[in-house]
Formats: C-alpha cells, sequence, structure tokens
C-alpha cells in the first residue's frame, strides 16, 4: 500500500515537473513582434520629353467635281430656231455645228448694206476722178467718203449679226444642258445650250486659313472618288483664290485632276489629301495636356522629382501630337499617365 502511494506520488511529480518545462522552453521563444514601420510608397507616373520634330500636316477635305470649262450659249439675235442636233451626253467636235437660227431677216439686211457699201465706193470713187480735173468741190468728195465709212460700218454690223445666226462649238466637250426645240422662237439673250469640257476635271475646296499659307501652285494631291471605289489617283493644285472668308476663315483652293480617271463625272464626291511642306516644331503628346478657364497647361516634372503646374499655348494639332507655341521648351520633362489626385509641389516616381 505504502508502495503504491509512493509510486503514485513520483509520477505526478514528473508529469509536473515536464509540463512545466515545456511551459518555460515555450516562452523563451516567442518574442515579442517587433513593429514595423510602413512608409507611403509615392504615386507611378510616365513621363515624356518636349521635342522637337519634322512634321507635316495631312488634310482632308472634300469637294464636288467640275469640268474644267463650261460656256452657256444666248443667242445674240431674236428668231426661229431651226436646228439644235444636239442633246445632253452627246459629245462634239471644235467647229461643229451646234444651233442654226433663222436668218432670213438678218440676210436680207446684210445683202442691203453690202449692196449700198458697193454703191458708195463707186461714188467715191468717180468723184476722186474728178477732184483730179477740179471738176468736183471738196465739199462733195468729202461727203462721199464719209458715206464709204458709215456704210462699211453698216456692212460690218449686219455681218457680224448675221454669224450670230450660226453657232459653232469653241472646244470638243460634251453637251450638258438642252434648253430648247427647233421650232422656238428665242427671245434675245436665252440660254438654250451649255457645253461643257471634260478633258481634265477640277474641285474647289475650302482650307482653313493656318494651313493655307504653307499650300502652294502646283503641290501633289491625291484624292478618291466615292463612285470609283478606294483607288488613290494623282493631281495638283490649279490656284489659290486671294481671299479668306470672314466667317469661316477658310479660303478656297481649285484643284485639278488631270487625266481623268475613267467614270469620274462632274458633280461625283472627291476627298482630297493635302500634304504641307515638313516644318520643324515643338511638340508634345496630346495625353499630356489638360485644360481649365485659363486654357492649357500641363504637369512638369522637376529634378527633384516633384510636380510642377505649367500654362502653355499650343498651335496645330497632329495625329498624336500637338505644337507648342509658348510655355515649354525642348527638353521639359512632362507627366503624361497618372495625372488623378497629382497637385503642383506633391512629389512623385517617374516610370
Amino acid at each position: 500500500m505504502t508502495v503504491t502511494n509512493t509510486l503514485r506520488t513520483f509520477y505526478a511529480f514528473g508529469l509536473i515537473l515536464s509540463l512545466l518545462t515545456t511551459l518555460l522552453l515555450t516562452g523563451c521563444d516567442e518574442q515579442p513582434p517587433a513593429s514595423k514601420k510602413h512608409s507611403k510608397s509615392l504615386p507611378n507616373v510616365e513621363v515624356t520629353q518636349a521635342k522637337r520634330e519634322p512634321l507635316n500636316h495631312k488634310i482632308i477635305v472634300t469637294g464636288t467635281l467640275e469640268p474644267v470649262r463650261t460656256v452657256r450659249f444666248y443667242n445674240q439675235v431674236q428668231g426661229l430656231l431651226v436646228k439644235l442636233p444636239f442633246r445632253e451626253g452627246d459629245r462634239v467636235k471644235k467647229g461643229q455645228l451646234l444651233a442654226r437660227l433663222d436668218d432670213t431677216i438678218v440676210r436680207a439686211e446684210y445683202n442691203k448694206a453690202e449692196a449700198t457699201l458697193k454703191q458708195s465706193k463707186l461714188d467715191y470713187a468717180r468723184l476722186e476722178k474728178l477732184a483730179c480735173r477740179n471738176l468736183t468741190s471738196k465739199e462733195l468728195l468729202t461727203r462721199a467718203k464719209t458715206k464709204v465709212l458709215l456704210d462699211t460700218a453698216e456692212f460690218n454690223l449686219q455681218k457680224k449679226r448675221l454669224s450670230y445666226t450660226r453657232i459653232n462649238a469653241p472646244w470638243d466637250g460634251i453637251i450638258s444642258e438642252h434648253k430648247a426645240e427647233p421650232g422656238d422662237v428665242l427671245p434675245l439673250h436665252t440660254h438654250f445650250l451649255s457645253l461643257i469640257d471634260t478633258s481634265a476635271l477640277i474641285v474647289k475646296v475650302a482650307i482653313s486659313e493656318l494651313y493655307l499659307s504653307r499650300i502652294h501652285q502646283g503641290d501633289s494631291i491625291h484624292f478618291i472618288i466615292d463612285a470609283l471605289g478606294t483607288t488613290v489617283w494623282n493631281g495638283k493644285v490649279l490656284r489659290i483664290y486671294p481671299q479668306i472668308n470672314p466667317d469661316t476663315r477658310k479660303g478656297t483652293i481649285e484643284a485639278s485632276l488631270n487625266p481623268v480617271p475613267e467614270g469620274a463625272k462632274p458633280g461625283q464626291l472627291a476627298r482630297i489629301h493635302l500634304f504641307t511642306p515638313k516644318k520643324d516644331v515643338l511638340v508634345i503628346p496630346v495625353s499630356s495636356i489638360r485644360y481649365d478657364q485659363k486654357g492649357a497647361w500641363v504637369y512638369l516634372l522637376r529634378a527633384d522629382q516633384t510636380v510642377e503646374r505649367r500654362n502653355i499655348r499650343t498651335g496645330k494639332k497632329y495625329p498624336l501630337l500637338i505644337e507648342v507655341l509658348e510655355g515649354l521648351k525642348e527638353g521639359d520633362t512632362m507627366i503624361t499617365k497618372g495625372l488623378f489626385g497629382l497637385r503642383p509641389g506633391k512629389k512623385v516616381n517617374p516610370l
């Protein structure tokens, strides 16, 4: 009984000792957590530099094709329209008869003027011979000479009026308007026919005054005619009009499309592509610019990696870049991305 109790006491004492040892070792291993200082990270931003680049502008404008020449025929003598053989779309050659008016009355007046002139010349010649022999007065000779001059003028007038009864084509072309029919009596100065020259086509387009000074006569152009697909054709600037529209601030240029593409017709829509000469300009990305009531501005990156706001004045725009006229110089570094939440003086981490 005594031995048993002794063993139980020894066993309990050993168990307590083992537990205390474990607790002691565990307490020695665990140290209080060290305080860690977390510093706030700087915002990341993307930057770029202002630089000079040789750039040019591609200007795309639309216009309507027009014939290089158009003539509208008006009768210069009143009368019956006898012949008008061509209609819209007909091609004619230079010198070909386009229209004829009844010339009965005009021709009679022409014949009368011609006969009167012949008689005046005969009378003057007869008096001139008599004057050589002092058989007539100088006054009669002078009157005869004056009559010759007056009759000559009347003859030339009637000859011109007679020529107006026949209208011929001034050059090769296509009839574009047919506004009368044979048998019509045309009042004086009636528009009855139009002729166009399609050997070359032109298109007039409006260009901003900002680019007009950089376009010159003879510059090459490219153009696309929507009705003919996506084929790119060549042409050139034919002339530049001298005035600027004060309402739109645009000027007009005229481009020539020569040779004319097959299937091109007056009235079709043409898209003109103009390229200005290259010029060294100071540019920055469009994405770096912000706007407010004071105008355009950017965030510059200083040497100490802090932010500075800088107001600028911009010029011409390019696809991804914009010209800077004032406020920046070549090599200035500005922020292009990560602008949200920035303010002047704030430090950033440039990437």
